[in-house]
C-alpha cells in the first residue's frame, strides 16, 4: 500500500451542466413521487410548521421536483400549516441557479403562497439544520459520494467496485462510517414520526464481478478508466498519478445499507426501518441511454455530457491537474480526455453501458 492519504476538495463541488444531464436522477425522482405523498398522508399533525429538508440538493431541477409531491401532500393533509423547503449542500454547489428555479415558472413557489425556502451551507456529514426540526427529509443521488477525496493505491481502476484486497478494505471502511454518520446526524434533525427517504445508486449481487457485486455505473467508470489510461501509456499524464486516482464513492448493497443500522445502537434506537431494497431501474434498466444508440454520434454525447455533469470537477482536481503547470494545460487535457471518450462510446457504444440499480431507503424516526 503506497501514499494512503486524505485529499482536500469537495468531489460534488462544480458539477457541470447538471440540470441537463441528470435524467437518471430525474427517474428516480419521479420513481419516489408515490412514495413520498403516502409517508406525509400518514403522518400526524407536525406544529408550527411542517419542514422539508433535501440533503445534496445540487443545482436544483431534481430537488424541485422531489420536493413537489411532499408540498401537494402536505397541502392537502396539514392546509393550515406553514411549510419550509430547506435546500442543503456544500458552499460550491451553484446557488444561483437553484433558487432562480425554485421561484421561476416551474418552481414549487407556484404551487401556493407563503411557502418559504431556506438554504443550508455545509456537508451533511455534519448536522445542517435545528435539533427536531425536519418533519420529512430526502437525499436523492448524494448519499454515495464520501466524505473525502481519497488517494490510495489503485492501479487498474478509478472507482471502489473493482478494488481488492487492502484498497477496498479502507474505502469500505470510510463508507461504512460515513453511512453511519449521515443516519446520525439526521436523526439529531428529524422529529419524531418524521421520515428520511434516501434513493440513490447501489449494487447487486453478481458471482461474477470480482468482489461478487455488480455496481450500478460499473461501464462509464471502466469506460473512463480505459481512455485516461490511454493517455497515461501515451506520456500525457503520469502512470502514477492515474494509478492512484479514486472517485471517491460507494454503492451500497442492501445488506451494507442495514448493516449500520441494526449494529449501531444509536442508530437501531433512533430509526424504524420501513424498506431497504436495491432494485433495477423500472425503465433502461441495461442502458440509461438506449434510445440513442442507433445514432452512435449522439449515444456518445449523450453519455459524456452525463460523465462531465458528475465527474468533471473530480477528474480535473485529482486525476489531471497534478500533471499540468497551468490551467491552459488542464484545459487541453480534459478537451482530449473528452475527445477519446467519445470516440470510445461511438465505436464500443453499450461495450460501456451504464446500468441502474436503486436503493431506496426509508426510515421512520421513533
Amino acid at each position: 500500500m503506497k501514499n494512503k492519504k486524505k485529499q482536500s476538495g469537495k468531489p460534488t463541488e462544480g458539477m457541470l451542466d447538471y440540470n441537463k444531464n441528470s435524467s437518471a436522477q430525474l427517474q428516480l425522482v419521479r420513481l419516489l413521487s408515490p412514495l413520498v405523498r403516502e409517508l406525509v398522508h400518514s403522518m400526524d399533525p407536525q406544529g408550527i410548521e411542517f419542514k422539508i429538508v433535501d440533503y445534496g440538493c445540487g443545482p436544483g431541477i431534481n430537488s424541485i421536483e422531489m420536493v413537489k409531491p411532499v408540498i401537494e401532500a402536505c397541502l392537502e393533509k396539514f392546509s393550515d400549516t406553514p411549510i419550509v423547503v430547506c435546500h442543503s449542500d456544500q458552499v460550491g454547489n451553484d446557488w444561483n441557479t437553484l433558487f432562480e428555479l425554485v421561484s421561476g415558472p416551474d418552481g414549487y413557489v407556484q404551487i401556493a403562497k407563503g411557502i418559504r425556502t431556506e438554504a443550508a451551507i455545509g456537508s451533511f456529514y455534519d448536522q445542517v439544520t435545528s435539533p427536531e426540526s425536519v418533519s420529512l427529509g430526502t437525499c436523492i443521488f448524494a448519499s454515495h459520494w464520501l466524505s473525502q477525496a481519497i488517494q490510495l493505491d489503485s492501479a487498474g481502476t478509478v472507482w471502489f467496485a473493482d478494488l481488492q484486497s487492502d484498497a477496498r478494505r479502507i474505502v469500505d471502511r470510510i463508507a461504512q462510517r460515513d453511512w453511519t454518520q449521515f443516519l446520525l446526524q439526521r436523526a439529531l434533525e428529524i422529529r419524531a414520526g418524521g421520515y428520511l427517504v434516501v434513493g440513490t445508486l447501489g449494487s447487486v449481487p453478481d458471482t461474477s464481478e470480482k468482489n461478487g457485486i455488480a455496481a450500478s455505473g460499473r461501464g462509464i467508470y471502466r469506460a473512463i478508466y480505459v481512455v485516461a489510461q490511454t493517455m497515461a501509456d501515451e506520456g500525457l499524464i503520469s502512470s502514477e498519478s492515474l494509478e492512484t486516482f479514486l472517485f471517491s464513492l460507494w454503492f451500497m448493497t442492501a445488506d451494507e445499507a442495514r448493516h449500520a443500522i441494526v449494529k449501531n445502537t444509536k442508530l437501531a434506537a433512533a430509526y424504524e426501518i420501513c424498506r431497504i431494497s436495491v432494485e433495477p431501474a423500472p425503465i433502461k434498466t441495461n442502458d440509461i441511454f438506449e434510445d440513442y444508440i442507433e445514432v452512435p454520434g449522439t449515444y456518445a454525447q449523450k453519455y459524456v455530457g452525463y460523465i462531465r455533469a458528475f465527474g468533471d470537477s473530480t477528474l480535473r482536481t485529482h486525476l489531471f491537474g497534478p500533471n499540468c503547470g497551468s490551467s491552459e494545460l488542464l484545459d487541453t487535457l480534459m478537451a482530449e480526455f473528452y475527445n477519446r471518450l467519445t470516440h470510445l462510446y461511438e465505436v464500443e457504444t453499450n461495450k460501456y453501458a451504464c446500468e441502474v440499480w436503486h436503493l431506496v431507503v426509508v426510515l421512520r424516526r421513533k
